[in-house]
């Protein structure tokens, strides 16, 4: 029988793994269908999620989705896609200005 700290701590882990993988997904579903932000990827797949739940071959991101929904943490997960979406916009920004790689010195 797992102690309360396995209990505990297991559930805190899944909940992480969950938001990881569903942002990761999220971010992978807005880039292969083009969409222009993290929020109509999210909105596309909730409203698909009902109807594609109880397919036998649904998309992949659906299986993440139920669970993050079941743990809670789906809210968390659009926020990280988001903020990783945003954090990868900059650091593209900011290299296509300075293509070199190099800083500029004065």
């Amino acid at each position: 029988m797992a102690s309360i700290w396995e209990k505990t701590f297991g559930k805190r882990n899944a909940k992480k793994n969950v938001t990881r993988e569903l942002s990761e997904k999220i971010i992978e579903y807005k880039n292969d269908y083009g969409y222009e932000t993290i929020a109509e990827a999210v909105v596309q797949v909730g409203n698909s999620y009902e109807f594609a739940k109880d397919m036998d071959h649904a998309a992949p991101i659906y299986a993440v989705w139920r669970s993050a929904k079941e743990l809670n943490v789906l809210d968390m997960a659009v926020m990280r896609a988001i903020k990783e979406q945003e954090y990868d916009d900059r650091n593209n920004d900011d290299s296509d200005a300075n293509p070199s790689g190099a800083l500029a010195t004065v």
